[in-house]
């Protein structure tokens, strides 16, 4: 990021140019922060701020191959503007393992997250950012018929049966899966509870509004 100034200007007038063509809800994906830091950097989180500042929904980082915190932000030049910042999604399918790499002390890098979010429009044409939610995910190498494959298991728990019988899991296996659950978790479940409850809470107040001024 050598030259922001240049960035965020560049930013400005395609959020511009977005908004005269009909766009409705911005998200950003963009690159960026310290490889296998499990934290964002400084530079992360002033850059989050600016992005906030000029309007931006939600933020996805990724760059550092391990999962980084969730954030809500709140804008600086406009209270009622606040912007959704998962700082990295971690890992999909990679080789980027626990003992692979002298770089590598900890197993997060076998670790990811799928994120969705939920945009809605009102009658009035508004459109809100109405929810976020994420899946943790583990890649889970093994061999089958001698040979190395890579699975991305969503971690919802609820289909472990059907992991057993589809990638051949044993208890171990689903035990190692547990153990990123919980790492992921420890990251990302602070921010994610925090956006979600404000999400909600803005959505209750917003459809008492629309109730209100649809009957009154």
């Amino acid at each position: 990021y050598n030259d922001l100034p240049t960035f965020y200007s560049d930013l400005e007038a395609n959020l511009a140019a977005m908004e005269e063509d009909g766009a409705e809800a911005t998200m950003l994906y963009i690159h960026w922060g310290n490889e296998y830091h499990l934290q964002q950097n400084a530079q992360q989180t002033q850059i989050a701020q600016k992005i906030c500042d000029l309007g931006v929904d939600v933020i996805v980082g990724g760059h550092p191959h391990v999962v980084q915190p969730m954030d809500l932000l709140e804008s600086t030049v406009d209270p009622d503007h606040k912007t959704v910042c998962l700082y990295s999604m971690g890992n999909a399918v990679s080789n980027q393992r626990l003992g692979n790499l002298s770089a590598i002390q900890t197993a997060h890098t076998e670790d990811g997250v799928l994120f969705s979010v939920t945009f809605e429009k009102y009658s009035d044409g508004t459109v809100y950012l109405a929810g976020v939610d994420l899946i943790p995910t583990w890649v889970n190498l093994h061999y089958p018929n001698g040979g190395a494959e890579y699975a991305i298991l969503p971690l919802d728990f609820d289909r472990v049966e059907e992991w057993k019988e589809m990638f051949n899991i044993n208890e171990a296996t689903v035990s190692t899966a547990r153990n990123s659950y919980s790492r992921t978790m420890a990251i990302v479940g602070a921010g994610l509870e925090a956006s979600q409850t404000y999400l909600a809470q803005a959505k209750e107040e917003r459809e008492e509004y629309y109730y209100n001024l649809a009957w009154h």
